[in-house]
């Protein structure tokens, strides 16, 4: 029995030391999600669209809280000259236009939120489709994310073939 594993270890160390790593074709590739998303035509597209809208809602909300501002100071300058009653009514109006502008605000932000999800989970299932078919059609047993990778031979990355399938078959953005 001694004898049997000893001929199996060396049998094993053989068939390693003399095959050739070149001509072996590993069946498993990784690739860089991260890269294809961001270096993408439609992903280029749905981060400009995204940071757009973003600054414009940005913008609208500074001005609103510019003249939520101004009316506040507007109101306290009126302290010594109105009643006290009014005062109050006008102190309470303005806390409710705060009020609904930062309900607005937060509206407007899941909305955005949504939106972002939306078209980037639409985009993720296309670029599913595309590297699910891409296995296929090359033969890949295993594909693993760059990320969960500590070291790798450059050469099993097929991050950019994926990245130029994307770019070939997805023109627009849904």
């Amino acid at each position: 029995m001694k004898y049997i594993r000893i001929f199996l270890v060396i049998c094993f160390f053989n068939t390693h030391a003399f095959s050739n790593e070149n001509e072996i074709k590993f069946p498993v590739k990784y690739i860089d999600i991260n890269l294809i998303v961001n270096n993408s035509i439609v992903g280029k597209k749905i981060k400009k669209i995204i940071t757009d809208e973003s600054n414009k809602l940005i913008n609208k909300h500074k001005k609103q809280e510019d003249e939520l501002r101004n009316k506040k100071n507007e109101i306290l300058s009126k302290k010594n000259v109105l009643n006290e009653k009014d005062f109050e009514n006008e102190v309470n109006q303005h806390q409710q236009n705060v009020e609904k502008y930062h309900s607005n605000k937060k509206n407007d932000l899941e909305k955005l939120n949504k939106k972002n999800i939306e078209l980037s989970k639409n985009f993720m299932a296309k670029i599913d489709e595309i590297v699910i078919n891409y296995a296929k059609e090359n033969s890949i047993d295993l594909l693993l994310k760059k990320d969960a990778l500590i070291v790798s031979n450059s050469q099993l990355d097929i991050s950019k073939n994926i990245l130029d399938e994307v770019n070939k078959k997805i023109k627009k953005i849904d």
